[in-house]
């Protein structure tokens, strides 16, 4: 029998310098004679980048660098499974996150100040910001090596879903959609660097992996990762949204330009523009019972918009495909997932992974299907839950410790709700 850890008291011991405010965040580091960092982002969702010019910029009162992709030494992408996503734009932008030109100056004034001298000029290209948009016949690519905007295809069965939906009395079909969300975490994305004469770069970042912000600056910059130091303090939420390395990307680059100290502080308005958000999902959702309440089948179609990078869309959904089905002894599975680009904000990691869409489906399909059969929904689910004996879709057993029975009886008895047909069969 595992180990089971529920209810057991622990105590956090980042607690205490938390709650007394002795933590210590990124935005209480001060280095003197901090450059202010400041990011120009696309003025289109979707554009071919003709020119971009800053050279008047540059040569600004208090103004210590200006930077376009054509500066970047090393090497100008970063992903998670494929690298799709430049720190700075070159051929065109892909979704207003896109950032075009880093500036470093003494204060936010001469930073706007330098980017209203930036001569640019762009082709606008037709956007698309939906799913049905980005699948649809000759739509505008995305990414030009890409086939139809498909960033992705997972295909998954188990059983044969035909007979599975031959042996049903009923058919309960519907379809659902959750949408982007925002992480909102409370500490705003903040970042300082140093450069030391050695040309070791120290960087403090709120991130989820400071060996993943070493490799990407050290990658950008052409230097070994040994002169990179990263340094995460504590960090006030991420939920996932923390972890792309744009912001030490643009860090390093200024810092090596400039050779000073810089800081970059995100406001709210660009927090919501600048990161990540949890992936928006369309599920459609076709089961077939039996009118004694079992499950015969279960047949999903997912689709979801990854904006305009990959970052974590592979993953996450190969995840979310697999968990789809959710705890339950279904013999007939079969889940089909696009993943589709569009000029939207790239999507990325949140909390679980894909799981809460395709579980808000799955669990508000089986009430409706509860309904339908005038059976308690506990009692439907109690009915179909799996056991370790029991596989998932992959063909894999259920993980050791699941208890959804026992689950659901708990849950029952605290709720104060009788379920006398399980009771009976107990």
């Amino acid at each position: 029998m595992p180990t089971r850890d529920v209810s057991i008291n622990s105590v956090l011991r980042s607690s205490l310098p938390k709650t007394t405010g002795e933590a210590k965040y990124v935005s209480d580091l001060h280095i003197p004679s901090c450059l202010y960092g400041h990011v120009v982002r696309s003025p289109y969702p979707h554009a071919r980048i003709i020119n971009i010019d800053v050279s008047v910029a540059r040569r600004m009162l208090g103004v210590s660098a200006a930077i376009t992709a054509s500066n970047i030494p090393g090497v100008n992408r970063l992903g998670k499974t494929r690298f799709d996503q430049p720190i700075l734009a070159d051929d065109k932008v892909r979704s207003y996150l896109d950032a075009v030109v880093l500036i470093a100056a003494d204060n936010e004034e001469a930073a706007r100040e330098a980017e209203s001298k930036i001569v640019w000029e762009f082709e606008p290209l037709p956007a698309i910001f939906s799913i049905d948009e980005a699948l649809a016949p000759n739509a505008p690519l995305v990414h030009d090596d890409c086939v139809g905007n498909i960033m992705k295809e997972i295909n998954l069965a188990k059983g044969d879903i035909v007979q599975g939906f031959r042996k049903a009395e009923v058919i309960v079909e519907d379809s659902y959609q959750t949408p982007a969300i925002e992480h909102s975490y409370f500490e705003l994305d903040t970042g300082l660097v140093s450069p030391e004469p050695s040309g070791t770069y120290t960087i403090w970042v709120g991130c989820h992996s400071v060996y993943t912000e070493r490799s990407i600056v050290a990658a950008t910059l052409a230097i070994p990762e040994e002169q990179i130091v990263v340094i995460q303090p504590y960090t006030g939420g991420s939920f996932g949204g923390k972890d792309d390395g744009l912001l030490s990307g643009y860090l390093s680059l200024l810092a090596y330009y400039s050779q000073k100290p810089v800081r970059i502080s995100f406001s709210r308005h660009e927090e919501f523009i600048a990161h990540t958000k949890r992936h928006p999902q369309w599920i459609h959702i076709r089961m077939g019972l039996r009118k004694d309440g079992t499950i015969t089948a279960v047949q999903f179609e997912i689709k979801t918009d990854t904006g305009a990078y990959a970052h974590w869309a592979e993953g996450i959904f190969t995840f979310a495909s697999i968990g789809a089905c959710g705890p339950y002894r279904i013999q007939h599975q079969k889940v089909n997932t696009t993943v589709v680009y569009t000029n939207n904000i790239p999507m990325g990691a949140m909390r679980a992974w894909g799981m809460p869409g395709v579980t808000f489906a799955m669990e508000s399909h089986l009430d409706q299907a509860a309904h339908l059969l005038s059976i308690h929904p506990l009692e439907l689910r109690w009915k179909n839950a799996a056991s370790e004996e029991d596989t998932m879709i992959t063909g894999k057993a259920f993980p050791q410790g699941i208890h959804i029975k026992e689950i659901i009886m708990a849950a029952a008895r605290k709720a104060g709700i009788s379920l006398p047909n399980i009771g009976a069969s107990q």
